[in-house]
C-alpha cells in the first residue's frame, strides 16, 4: 500500500516529534512525511498541499498571512485530515527568560537590568548568583502564569500537555529549554496524536529507545528556584550538558557575561567550542 502524505507544519519541536512517528509502525503503514519549519515561513508547494491527506500543524495566528492556520485550512484537498499539535512553551523555570530584548541568545532580563546599571560584570556576577528573593521577583506568579497560558492555548483541543505539566513540573524537570519539551511530553504528544488518529498507542520500545535530539543543550536553572519553588533538581552543583561541555549554571552565566562583556551576541557558537570535560573555568571572574 502506498503511503499517503503527512504535512508536519511546525516549528523545531516538529524536530523532535517527527522521528516518533517515522518510526512507528502503524504511523508508517500509512503516511510518509514532509516537514515545513513555520518559523522559516517557507511558502508550501502547491503540489504537496494537493496530495497532503494528514496536516499536522501548530496554530499560527492571522498575523502570520498565507501561512496562518485560518488560512492555511482553506488551501487543503477535501479529503485531507487536519490536526493541531501542541505550542509548547514554558518560563517555570527560567523566570528572567525574555525576548523582550534582543542582543544575546536566550537574553535574561535580570541579568541585563543589573548590566544595564553600569555593575562590573564580576559584580553583576556575584549579585545574580546571591540574589536575594526580592531582587528574584515572585517567580511562583511567573511560573503560575506560564502554567495558565498553556492551559488556556490547550483549551477545547485534542492533544495537550498542560495537565502533565501542572502535575509534574517540579518533581521532574519537563522542559530543556524554555520552548524545548523533554522527552516524556514529546512521547506523550507522540502517543496521543497516534490514538487521535486510530493508530496508538507509541510502542514501548520506541518510547524507550528514543533520542531527543534537542538533548545536546539544557537551559541551566538558577539555584536559587529550587528551595523557592521546589526544584529537587535545581541545584549549585548540578552540571547541564551544553553541546560538548558540563557546565553549572555559574560557569554558564560566567558565559553569558563573557559575551555581553566583549559585545558578543552569539552565545551558543561560544559555548559550542568549549572543551569538553566537567566545567570551564570563571571566565568573568
Amino acid at each position: 500500500m502506498a503511503q499517503a502524505l503527512c504535512i508536519l507544519h511546525a516549528n523545531c519541536q516538529g524536530d523532535a516529534l517527527r522521528p516518533l512517528l517515522e518510526n512507528s509502525p502503524a504511523f508508517a503503514r500509512y503516511f510518509h512525511i514532509r516537514q515545513y519549519h513555520n518559523y522559516a515561513r517557507p511558502q508550501m508547494a502547491e503540489a504537496d498541499l494537493e496530495q497532503c491527506a494528514l496536516f499536522l500543524h501548530q496554530y499560527l495566528a492571522p498575523r502570520w498571512g498565507t501561512l496562518s492556520t485560518e488560512q492555511m485550512l482553506t488551501r487543503l484537498p477535501s479529503g485531507c485530515s487536519h490536526v493541531e499539535i501542541p505550542n509548547l512553551f514554558f518560563k517555570g523555570y527560567w523566570p528572567f527568560w525574555t525576548s523582550a530584548q534582543q542582543g544575546i541568545n536566550f537574553t535574561d532580563s535580570l541579568l541585563e537590568s543589573l548590566l544595564a546599571k553600569g555593575l562590573p560584570p564580576a559584580d553583576v556576577l556575584r549579585l545574580y548568583l546571591h540574589a536575594a528573593p526580592s531582587l528574584l521577583g515572585n517567580v511562583a506568579a511567573i511560573a503560575e502564569a506560564s502554567l495558565r497560558q498553556e492551559e488556556a492555548k490547550e483549551a477545547g483541543k485534542a492533544i495537550g500537555c498542560a495537565h502533565i505539566l501542572r502535575e509534574r513540573w517540579q518533581t521532574e524537570q519537563l522542559f530543556i529549554t524554555v520552548n524545548h519539551p523533554c522527552k516524556e511530553l514529546v512521547c506523550h504528544v507522540a502517543d496521543s496524536l497516534l490514538r487521535h488518529l486510530g493508530l496508538g498507542p507509541l510502542p514501548d520500545g520506541l518510547r524507550r529507545a528514543y533520542t531527543h535530539p534537542q538533548e545536546d543543550f539544557w537551559l541551566p536553572i538558577h539555584p536559587a528556584l529550587g528551595p523557592m519553588l521546589g526544584l529537587p533538581f535545581a541545584t549549585v552543583q548540578r552540571r547541564y550538558r551544553i553541546f560538548e561541555a558540563n557546565l553549572t549554571h555559574s560557569e554558564y552565566i560566567s558565559c553569558y557575561l563573557a559575551c555581553r562583556q566583549h559585545g558578543v551576541n552569539d552565545l551558543l557558537t561560544l559555548l559550542r567550542h568549549l572543551p569538553q570535560g566537567q566545567g570551564v573555568p570563571r571566565l568573568c571572574a
